[in-house]
């Protein structure tokens, strides 16, 4: 179940345990409570964060599973491009937030910063003629390349 649980929230945004609950059910796990979610997600160390509307949403945390972070991130990940003067990163939706926190958290020196929405993030690079590495360093921390 603690896969399955993990994977839910890989895939999609969830605002309450209920809503959890009602996708394992679906999966088939049919005799399970709210209560049951709650100690699970506790357990998983799931934490809720605000998107980009403000609604808060249960994601998957650094220390959730530290040995799998970069095969979770990856997984939030559509695409990686720049423009010459951003890199862009689209994740999947209410994913933005969570993935530009972790570029702030390992800071490179080819990265000034990062502004994220929904599912955008524009990360600005500290020389716009390292552009090219700076993406690269971007794909590095979220286990892209």
């Amino acid at each position: 179940m603690t896969v399955a649980c993990k994977r839910l929230l890989q895939k999609q945004s969830f605002s309450t345990q209920d809503d959890i609950r009602h996708s394992l059910v679906e999966l088939g796990f049919e005799d399970i409570s709210q209560s049951t979610v709650s100690r699970l997600l506790a357990k998983l160390k799931i934490i809720k964060v605000p998107n980009a509307y403000g609604k808060r949403v249960y994601c998957l945390t650094e220390s959730t599973e530290p040995a799998h972070l970069h095969a979770a991130i990856s997984s939030q990940i559509e695409s990686v491009t720049h423009n010459q003067l951003l890199v862009v990163v689209k994740t999947r939706p209410g994913c933005a937030q969570l993935v530009a926190r972790i570029i702030d958290l390992h800071p490179h020196t080819t990265v000034l910063g990062t502004i994220a929405g929904n599912d955008t993030i524009m990360v600005a690079p500290h020389d716009i003629q390292q552009i090219g590495e700076c993406e690269a360093a971007v794909c590095q921390c979220l286990g892209l390349r």
